[in-house]
């Protein structure tokens, strides 16, 4: 038992040393930005805890990253790179927000099953799109060697446009002021169960999705081949192991957890798709991703501190008259040190200088 919690432990030792680190720039950083240092300090450390809805807000928000963190590990353990995020929520969001609605409305008022079909409809619908954006990216990499960082990226930035145009006209609610499309019926949604909170099913239901990607790679025959066909593809090629529908595969599972992150956000918390809500979502997904070093059951206290951190600078912002750029400069520390620590792991080395080289630049020698 002490070695199996070993285990499911130790990712997450380096991301929470990375925190600490943070935290460590971060309390100057309050003291220099609010006008009381100490009250915005309690503010931000103290008052995601401090009531269900704010802790129940943050548990939401981090089912939110689970679902798409365990997509971008995925995509990492299977030696792919998902770019793709924002817009695989964001396009799957809008079409759970067009298919949930259509689909209640064509059941009467009062059948018990037309709220449960509406969701799975509009779930199906966000898992196929995000899946089919994540798949091409994938495909081509697989058949065609094309990189799937920079394929994932470029057709991220083309859909997004697009998203927003139908958002702005074809599917926009003209009875509201509001950028968005139409809300949901209120028995057509994932209803709270810790009020005032948004906190649902879907914080459970993230949950299982990480612990059963965990299984999966550390348990299974197809994982183990998974994992081999990301981390050594020459092997894995010498093994027989598919590594071209591996690479495909993790990209489309990748792409499909982001449409169900985008579907989760819609039924669960926003109850409609307004235009750019998505912003950020999918890069923070990748950041949580790195954080856990692509072990999935690591994504959960990953996606939890993100969303803590996320939660505490907006209280903080509130409960003080701390600026929104401080906040946004909290947010961008983190980053910064989880990024120069994730850097070496993706192939990418760090400069290295070393007396000796100092010296030799002092005397002009190259």
């Amino acid at each position: 038992m002490k070695t199996i919690l070993r285990r499911a432990l130790k990712p997450a030792i380096p991301f929470l040393l990375t925190f600490a680190a943070a935290l460590a720039v971060i309390v100057p950083i309050l003291a220099l930005s609010a006008d009381d240092p100490k009250a915005a300090l309690v503010a931000f450390l103290a008052k995601p805890f401090s009531s269900w809805w704010y802790f129940g807000n943050t548990l939401n928000m981090a089912a939110l990253y689970i679902l798409a963190g365990t997509g971008s590990a995925l995509a990492l353990r299977a030696g792919t790179f998902n770019l793709g995020g924002e817009a695989q929520i964001y396009a799957a969001a809008l079409a759970a927000a067009i298919a949930i609605p259509e689909t209640a409305s064509r059941f009467p008022a009062e059948s018990a099953l037309s709220p449960w079909v509406a969701l799975v409809a509009g779930l199906a619908a966000a898992v196929a799109v995000g899946g089919l954006l994540g798949f091409l990216p994938g495909f081509l990499r697989a058949k065609r060697g094309t990189s799937e960082l920079l394929s994932s990226f470029l057709l991220s930035a083309a859909c997004v446009p697009v998203v927003d145009y139908l958002v702005v006209g074809p599917f926009r609610d003209g009875a509201n002021n509001l950028v968005a499309t139409r809300i949901l019926p209120e028995s057509a949604r994932l209803a709270p169960f810790a009020a005032p909170s948004y906190l649902n099913a879907s914080f459970p239901a993230a949950l299982a999705v990480a612990l059963a990607a965990a299984f999966f790679l550390g348990r299974t025959g197809p994982g183990f081949k998974y994992r081999v066909s990301g981390t050594a593809r020459e092997f894995a090629k010498f093994a027989g192991y598919p590594v071209g529908f591996v690479a495909a595969a993790g990209m489309t599972l990748s792409g499909a957890l982001h449409g169900a992150t985008g579907f989760v956000a819609v039924a669960g918390t926003w109850y409609r798709c307004h235009q750019g809500f998505s912003a950020g979502m999918g890069w923070s997904a990748l950041a949580v991703a790195l954080m856990a070093k692509s072990e999935p059951l690591a994504v959960i206290p990953a996606a939890f501190l993100l969303a803590w951190l996320q939660s505490a600078s907006a209280a903080a912002m509130l409960s003080t008259r701390l600026g929104f750029d401080a906040t946004s400069l909290i947010q961008a520390v983190i980053f910064l040190v989880v990024s120069a620590r994730a850097l070496p792991r993706l192939g990418i080395p760090l400069p290295r200088f070393s007396p000796k080289s100092e010296r030799g630049r002092a005397g002009g020698r190259p």
